[in-house]
């Protein structure tokens, strides 16, 4: 077997020549039985029935010459019966032996009938004459020769059909020993022909296929650069090799190319990124040409829009400004365009209607013969501007970039938007910081401005209380003593406004000196007892010492006020409000804890907000500003601490403050 031919004309001429030896050992095995079948034919129809027959008809002359001699030498009538039943027996026998005999056999057969029949003739007259006389001695004596003669031409037709049935055998033996020698010796060629096949076979064709299969596994696992050998094997192997080499340049060639798209994608989602990211509208279209340029290959970027408080174009060197080569095309209409649509100038069929107008397609032939590609840029429903992509020469542009054009053209839309979103917001941002500053001004100086009176009015009411200007009346010292507890309630929703003004401004400071957390109790407890006395609210404590921290004294005493007089200010007449203060690792903890009417869970969320008031104390009428647990809340995280609420309608609240010892 040779490897410069098809597998086809390797393995057809091996199996020709199997196959003819197969067929050489079946023809000698078939003529060598059919030999033998006419051997088997004439042995079984010709020559041994003639020898059986031949037999009988010597045995029946036999048993007449017997039966005839036995009775002329006894006299006995009995044995001429044997003679009279060989008599009748001889004609059939001769018959059979005339019809079983050939040409070659006619003349011995002949003879011997003719010797049989001169001895029947001798025979008659011998059974005529007297048993035991002379003529019948001499009868027998004359008819032996006669008898001799007959068996001798027996004996030689007999011995003529033995030697032929011996040269029958002889030759079915011989040819049955070469069909044997002659089929083991094709038997032998064969297997070794097969052997030599199988050879063959594996070095020019499985040992090919195994490489060739080895290359496609080794592809399999990720080995790209696996080759099969194209000259290696048969024609049809070699052809299957040339065949997955040029599959393993495509897959290269597809992988690279899809290398450069999920490159390309990489690069827009991150374009779409830093263009949504910027919030000035010019930043976010530069962001888009300068990125488009490198992304998609794109030798000119002009991005045109329509919506106001926009640049109407931009473009990737300027070259839309005049004398650039995109000056005409900058100063073409777009409403040709709608929202999503897409053109490009080797689109032969371009979605929907979309059809530019000829200024600008003469824009386009100005600039040069190169691909270009137009996108609408979307804001919502509504076109709002073109990206246009183009190329002085190259390639086309391909469905995945023309996909990756729209992409970054929805990100510039969205990101224009949500540009000029934030460029709202920051106008009213600054506007609300103008109106914040405005009304924080105001609140300062009316504060301080209706201190100054407040001061006086106090003042004189102290004055009036002390009977200073004279005695006073029964229903004239209750009015001055509401008139007084109304001033006190002005001074304290003035003092407040005062501090979230200046938290506000940034000018509430701390000053942080050791301090007794207790003694800051007590005193607050002793400023609150008269309210609590008067509302029938009793006041507990449960203060565990030292209780010593660096702190702003003044701070943290209205941080107690304020917590104290709410408690007080909610817990109807019968309940109680207790203090508790212990030291925990690093922190003290306060709490103050009261039976009041409690905090919806809905509204607990909005507690420290600025003048929020729960609406179960707004039905039942409790005064108050809403702005003690905010300033509370801002000291605290001054001091950095923290403080939290644990509240239930109509169970109580108890607020707990955690402040730093440091």
């Amino acid at each position: 077997m040779r490897g410069d031919g098809t597998v086809r004309r390797l393995l057809g001429r091996a199996f020709a020549l199997l196959t003819l030896l197969i067929l050489g050992a079946g023809l000698a095995e078939m003529v060598t039985v059919l030999i033998q079948q006419r051997v088997v034919h004439q042995l079984s129809t010709h020559v041994q029935p003639l020898q059986i027959a031949n037999a009988h008809l010597r045995g029946v002359l036999a048993d007449a010459q017997r039966s005839l001699r036995g009775y002329l030498l006894s006299g006995d009538g009995q044995l001429l019966d044997g003679y009279h039943v060989a008599r009748s027996e001889y004609a059939l026998a001769v018959v059979d032996v005339q019809d079983l005999a050939t040409a070659q056999e006619r003349a011995v057969v002949t003879e011997q009938v003719t010797n049989a029949g001169q001895w029947w003739e001798l025979a008659e007259r011998q059974r005529q004459a007297p048993p035991r006389s002379q003529a019948a001695a001499e009868y027998v004596a004359e008819g032996k020769p006669l008898f001799q003669a007959f068996a001798a031409a027996n004996q030689d037709l007999d011995q003529s059909l033995a030697a032929r049935a011996a040269a029958l055998q002889n030759r079915s033996s011989r040819l049955g020993w070469l069909t044997v020698t002659t089929v083991g010796a094709l038997t032998v060629i064969a297997t070794a022909m097969a052997v030599a096949t199988a050879r063959g076979a594996d070095r020019w064709i499985t040992a090919p296929l195994g490489r060739l299969v080895e290359v496609l596994d080794r592809q399999r696992a990720g080995d790209h650069a696996a080759r099969a050998d194209p000259g290696d094997g048969p024609l049809e192997i070699r052809a299957v090799a040339d065949a997955v080499n040029v599959r393993a340049d495509e897959v290269d060639r597809a992988r690279a190319a899809d290398q450069v798209v999920a490159r390309q994608r990489s690069e827009v989602r991150e374009l779409g990124y830093r263009i949504r990211g910027h919030l000035v509208v010019e930043d976010a279209i530069r962001e888009a040409v300068h990125g488009l340029a490198g992304t998609l290959g794109a030798d000119h970027v002009l991005i045109r829009m329509v919506s106001t408080g926009v640049p109407p174009a931009v473009s990737l060197h300027d070259e839309h400004l005049a004398g650039g080569p995109l000056e005409d095309l900058a100063a073409c209409d777009i409403t040709w365009l709608r929202s999503g649509d897409v053109w490009a100038t080797d689109d032969p069929a371009p979605a929907g209607d979309v059809r530019p107008t000829e200024q600008e397609r003469r824009a386009w032939r100005a600039v040069g013969d190169g691909p270009v590609l137009t996108v609408a840029v979307s804001g919502g429903e509504e076109c709002i501007g073109a990206l246009t992509l183009m190329r002085d020469g190259g390639p086309a542009w391909t469905p995945v970039e023309t996909r990756l054009a729209e992409v970054v053209a929805a990100d510039l839309g969205r990101g224009v938007h949500h540009a000029r979103l934030y460029e709202h917001e920051q106008h009213l941002v600054v506007r609300l910081q103008e109106l914040d500053t405005a009304k924080t001004d105001f609140m300062s100086t009316v504060s301080h401005e209706l201190r100054t009176p407040l001061t006086s009015i106090s003042g004189y009411l102290e004055l009036m209380l002390d009977a200073e200007a004279g005695e006073l009346s029964d229903p004239q010292r209750r009015m001055l003593e509401v008139i007084s507890r109304n001033t006190r309630r002005l001074r304290e929703l003035i003092e407040d406004m005062l501090i979230l003004s200046k938290i506000e401004s940034g000018a509430f400071r701390i000053s942080k000196r050791d301090a007794e957390l207790a003694g800051l109790i007590d005193t607050a407890l002793t400023a609150i007892e008269p309210v609590a006395a008067k509302a029938s609210v009793g006041l507990h404590t449960e203060v565990t010492g030292p209780l010593s921290l660096r702190a702003d004294p003044e701070q943290i005493d209205r941080v107690l006020i304020n917590l104290l007089s709410n408690a007080v200010k909610f817990t109807p007449a019968e309940g109680t409000v207790t203090v508790r203060a212990h030291p925990d690792g690093d922190e003290l903890v306060l709490m103050v804890a009261d039976t009041g009417i409690g905090i919806p869970t809905a509204e607990q969320e909005a507690l420290f907000a600025r003048f929020f008031r729960a609406s179960n104390a707004i039905h039942q009428a409790i005064p108050g500003t809403g702005l003690g647990l905010a300033i509370v809340r801002t000291i605290i995280d001054n001091h950095g601490g923290t403080i939290t609420v644990d509240s239930t309608e109509r169970v109580g609240t108890t607020v707990t403050v955690r402040l730093p010892i440091g």
